[in-house]
C-alpha cells in the first residue's frame, strides 16, 4: 500500500421494513405470471450500521476484517481476486460468502485491482430482521465503486449487492439493499425484474424502537416454505398467501402512504397491527415452526406498553428476530425501552425518523 492511498470512509446503515415484507421477492414472480400483483414496501434506514475504511492493495487480493456489533474481530480474510475462486467461496455459505459474492459480481464486471476493507465498528446487530447481511454486501459494492471510481450510483450499488448475496445459497428479496439509501423512507415497487424506488413524504417524525427479541429464527426455511406457494399456489394456504402479499399487501401500503403524508402515525399505528395480523393468519400457517414466534407475539401485546404505543409488527422476514413498535412520542419511547429492557430483558433501540413539522 502506498503512503498516499489514504483510503475511503464508508458507512452503510441497516434496514427496517416498515410495511410490505415478503412482497419483494414476490413480485418477482410476475415473470412467471403477469397476474400476480407487483410487490410494494415503505423501507427506512437506521441509524446502526457498518463503518468501514476501503483502501487500494498493490496485490491482487480482497483483504477484509469484520467487526461484529459485540465487538468481535473477524479475520483478515484475504480472497484471491479471480471469479472462479470467489464463486466458490460465494456458494459455499456462510459470514464470508456475501463479500465473496459481491467481489464476484465486481470482479466479472469490472477492471478492478485490490482493496483493503477493514470493518472497524458494527452497531448494527446481525440476524435479527435489520438487513445485516444485504448492509455487508452494500459495504462491499460501495468500497469497489468509491475505491476505483467505478461511477455507480446508489442504484447501481444496490444492484452489484443484490446479485452478490443471490449468488450465496441466501435467496433475499431485492428489498434489502434499500440500505444503500441511507436513513430516509422511500417507496420500493417490484415488478417482475423492473424496481422502482419513490422517495416518501414524510410529515411529522416516527419515534420507533426496535427490539431485540433475544429469540432466534431461520430465515431461509421462512423464504423456501413461503416461496413454495409461487408463481401458481397448489392449495388454499397458498392462495390465501398470494393474496396477502398481493392486493391485501396493496391496500395497507398504500393506506400507509396516505398516513405518512398527512401525519397520521396514530393511524399508521393501527396500519402496523392490521398488517401483523393479516400476516399471522396467512403466512403464519406456511412455516408455523418459525411464524408462531411467541417471543414477539408476547412484546407486541405486552401490557405495559400499550398505552406508550399507536402499534406494532415483526421485523424483516417476521419470526422471533425483531420486533418495531410505534411509540406515541420521545418520553414514551424511551418508558418503552426501559419496560422492556427491565421487565423482559429484551434489548431496545430507539430509531426516530424525522419528517416535516405537521
Amino acid at each position: 500500500m502506498s503512503p498516499q492511498q489514504e483510503g475511503h470512509d464508508l458507512f452503510v446503515s441497516g434496514r427496517l421494513c416498515l410495511f410490505g415484507e415478503h412482497s419483494d421477492w414476490a413480485g418477482e414472480f410476475r415473470l412467471h405470471d403477469p397476474e400476480i400483483l407487483p410487490g410494494k414496501t415503505i423501507v427506512v434506514g437506521t441509524q446502526e450500521g457498518l463503518y468501514a475504511k476501503a483502501t487500494k492493495l498493490d496485490r491482487q487480493v480482497l483483504v477484509v476484517t469484520a467487526t461484529s456489533h459485540t465487538g468481535e474481530k473477524h479475520g483478515p480474510k484475504e480472497f484471491p481476486l479471480e471469479p472462479r475462486a470467489l464463486l466458490e467461496e460465494a456458494q459455499r455459505g456462510g459470514f464470508w460468502s456475501y463479500i465473496a459474492g459481491v467481489a464476484y459480481r465486481i470482479a466479472v464486471s469490472h477492471h478492478v485491482g485490490g482493496l483493503s476493507l477493514d470493518n472497524y465498528r458494527t452497531t448494527l446487530p446481525m440476524g435479527k430482521g435489520l438487513s445485516s447481511s444485504a448492509a455487508i454486501c452494500v459495504m462491499v459494492a460501495r468500497a469497489f465503486n468509491q475505491t476505483y471510481d467505478l461511477k455507480l450510483t446508489t442504484r447501481g450499488e444496490m444492484e452489484f449487492a443484490y446479485l452478490g448475496e443471490i449468488t450465496t445459497p441466501s435467496k433475499c428479496g431485492r428489498m434489502d439493499q434499500a440500505c444503500a439509501y441511507g436513513c430516509v423512507p422511500v417507496l420500493m415497487t417490484f415488478d417482475a425484474d423492473i424496481l422502482h424506488i419513490d422517495m416518501v413524504e414524510l410529515r411529522g417524525s416516527l419515534h420507533l424502537v426496535l427490539v431485540d427479541l433475544k429469540a432466534s429464527k431461520d430465515t431461509t426455511t421462512i423464504l423456501k416454505s413461503l416461496q413454495e406457494a409461487y408463481p401458481r399456489p397448489s392449495n388454499e394456504a397458498g392462495s390465501r398467501l398470494l393474496e396477502l402479499l398481493g392486493q391485501i399487501n396493496t391496500d395497507i401500503v398504500g393506506r400507509a402512504l396516505r398516513a405518512l403524508s398527512s401525519g397520521d402515525v396514530e393511524g399508521l399505528g393501527a396500519l402496523m397491527r392490521e398488517a401483523q395480523s393479516e400476516f399471522d393468519g396467512r403466512a403464519g400457517p406456511m412455516c408455523p415452526s418459525q411464524l408462531t414466534a411467541p417471543v414477539l407475539h408476547k412484546v407486541l401485546q405486552y401490557p405495559a406498553v400499550q398505552p406508550l404505543i399507536f402499534g406494532g409488527k415483526g421485523i424483516g422476514s417476521q419470526g422471533d428476530g425483531t420486533a418495531q413498535l410505534l411509540c406515541k412520542g420521545l418520553e414514551e419511547q424511551r418508558q418503552v425501552c426501559d419496560i422492556l429492557e427491565s421487565e423482559l430483558g429484551m434489548s431496545c433501540m430507539p430509531l426516530t425518523v424525522e419528517g416535516k413539522a405537521a
